[in-house]
């Protein structure tokens, strides 16, 4: 078989997928709790602009930060188990996956302080998702976040003196993240818990691709590399 000169067509996919979820949650996040679970940047700059203008959402961010960093831990632990890399991506994304769906439960029972329990949730699950997006070491897609995205488009494009390569992955990353905010802000209009289970669908989606392997698409996928 021919090497590959791209990237891996799965992982390519899988993350283009978390990367719309990621656009969902950041932005049911920030209209409904009030802080950011995954964009932990945005937190404390938040943060930093509640304490200056005497705003109570600053226990919010801690809280924020505290559990993705414990995430993070835990999935830094994970991904160096002696596994195939696109195995170890995909194990990662069903667990975090199904830890969203389980927030989206706990903000639809509406339970005493569910904002922070489904905070917690979701952060805890965006430092495993992170620890996965890192771990698949695709070029300015180790977060789902636009600024390396674009910088990467215009470093490596043929006005700056590059060869545009990967524009089409980093246009689809920018389209991604933009439809997935689109959708959760639309869907968590109408239903909140219904918001966040769909990005945990689209996840456990992403972590399903990695392992699905017995069928024609996927061995066709197999054979593909994206630059």
């Amino acid at each position: 078989m021919t090497a590959r000169t791209g990237h891996d067509a799965k992982l390519v996919i899988a993350i283009l997928l978390v990367t719309m979820a990621m656009g969902m949650l950041d932005a049911i996040s920030l209209l409904h709790l009030k802080i950011f679970a995954g964009y932990m940047t945005a937190t404390i700059i938040l943060m930093a602009v509640n304490i200056a203008t005497s705003q109570a959402i600053v226990l919010s961010g801690l809280e924020a930060i505290a559990c993705y960093f414990t995430g993070a831990i835990i999935g830094g632990r994970l991904v160096r188990r002696e596994r195939q890399t696109r195995l170890v991506v995909g194990d990662i994304l069903l667990g975090v996956g199904c830890l969203v769906g389980l927030a989206a439960f706990v903000w639809c029972a509406q339970l005493n302080g569910g904002i922070y329990i489904t905070l917690g949730m979701l952060s805890l699950a965006m430092g495993l998702q992170t620890s996965a997006t890192r771990h698949a070491k695709l070029p300015d897609m180790v977060l789902p976040a636009a600024t390396m995205v674009l910088h990467g488009l215009a470093h490596n494009s043929t006005v700056a003196g590059g060869t545009n390569s990967g524009t089409w992955r980093r246009l689809a990353a920018i389209a991604s993240l933009f439809v997935g905010a689109v959708i959760g802000t639309l869907v968590s209009d109408k239903n909140v818990g219904i918001g966040i289970a769909a990005a945990g669908l689209t996840i456990f989606t992403a972590g399903g691709l990695l392992h699905w392997r017995r069928h024609p698409l996927a061995l066709h996928l197999d054979k593909m590399s994206i630059p």
